[in-house]
């Protein structure tokens, strides 16, 4: 998926581009300015793939603006979007993607969004599951997973997908904490050497840009489950419309933790906080549920938050109540041995007395 800017001063024209833009499903990220100043602060740190630029702007017009930003990065896209005609042939001549008049309507959006898709690389270079085990694969699903020369080279490549971007100074203080700093960039740059050999040379291009300073990941050059899954997240956040669908299709994509057993330090906050981000769907679909009288589905999610925290005891007090309501006697006493058994092996504690009270007098 692609992130785009749209940079304009009018905010009815923002509103609209950015609703076009996001429903053609080709960006999965639509950052929006009403200042160049600030979009122009906020591409110094952010990746953009397109900018949608407004020409005639106060203090900074649309063609300076254009020419800031491929100063940061040169392959950003450009396309501009103005109520003048007079400017096209200057903007083609600094290899503008498109020029369109407002107001932009989406039969030639697509048009632009044609020509963007002639130029991008086609389909990602790699296929890389980050859920569950770590798995590389080159673009041809049926080859077999791509090995890498050592643990440690597993780890930076892992690590570097799960950050995107990041200063060599912060995974040489992450990943090489006991070397000097000198012996440590010594390691980085040859543990890069060894993940640019285990990937054709013709594709690590369009995966990672290696600078002076800096690593950064192409996401559009890789098809990783992780990102996949933390896009659906964002969806259903931003179109609780479809909520119900999309969970199912998160559901399907989560085979197990990030990076299960793997026992990089560094690896326990982005675990915990994918794990809580999606928990906390889970939950809101528990509740929506309910409140549309459908308790199947609604123990349906219980279910799959304690499989990711087997521990929640107030999950399990749900699903006995459910069950409960439903008349599901057994099953709600099963699943109150269940809870006194793991607290018990794993905590060795029992369940909070009043749970056990609760289930006590249902059960007369």
């Amino acid at each position: 998926m692609l992130t785009a800017m749209i940079v304009d001063d009018e905010e009815l024209s923002v509103k609209r581009l950015s609703r076009l833009l996001l429903e053609s499903g080709e960006f999965g990220e639509c950052h929006s300015f009403l200042q160049p100043s600030e979009a122009y602060e906020f591409a110094k740190t952010n990746r953009i793939d397109i900018a949608f630029l407004d020409i005639a702007m106060p203090k900074m017009d649309g063609m300076t603006l254009s020419g800031k930003l491929r100063e940061l990065d040169d392959s950003i896209q450009l396309v501009f979007a103005t109520g003048y005609g007079d400017y096209a042939v200057q903007a083609f001549d600094i290899s503008a993607l498109d020029y369109l008049l407002k107001p932009v309507t989406a039969e030639r959006l697509n048009r632009t969004l044609g020509r963007i898709d002639k130029k991008r690389s086609g389909a990602p270079s790699l296929r890389v599951q980050l859920l569950n085990e770590l798995k590389i694969y080159n673009r041809d699903r049926q080859a077999a997973p791509i090995k890498l020369r050592s643990p440690k080279t597993e780890e930076l490549f892992a690590f570097l997908l799960c950050k995107r971007s990041v200063s060599r100074e912060e995974i040489i203080e992450t990943l090489w904490t006991d070397m000097e700093t000198e012996k440590a960039l010594k390691n980085l740059n040859s543990t890069l050497y060894y993940i640019r050999q285990a990937i054709d040379a013709d594709k690590i291009g369009s995966v990672m840009h290696a600078g002076k300073t800096e690593i950064r990941m192409e996401e559009n050059g890789i098809d990783c489950d992780l990102y996949r899954f933390e896009r659906l997240l964002k969806q259903i956040r931003s179109e609780p419309e479809r909520a119900d669908q999309l969970l199912r299709q998160a559901e399907a994509l989560y085979a197990g933790e990030l990076l299960k057993g793997k026992t990089f330090e560094w690896i326990t906050p982005i675990r915990r906080r994918l794990e809580q981000q999606y928990m906390e769907q889970l939950e809101a679909a528990y509740r929506r549920r309910l409140a549309n009288d459908r308790p199947l589905d609604s123990l349906h999610d219980l279910g799959v938050i304690l499989k990711l925290d087997p521990l929640r005891e107030d999950i399990h007090h749900e699903v006995i109540r459910l069950q409960l309501e439903l008349g599901n006697r057994n099953e709600a006493l099963r699943q109150y041995h269940r809870l006194e058994q793991l607290l018990q092996q794993e905590l060795g504690t029992k369940p909070d007395y009043r749970l056990k009270e609760y289930v006590r007098r249902m059960m007369r």
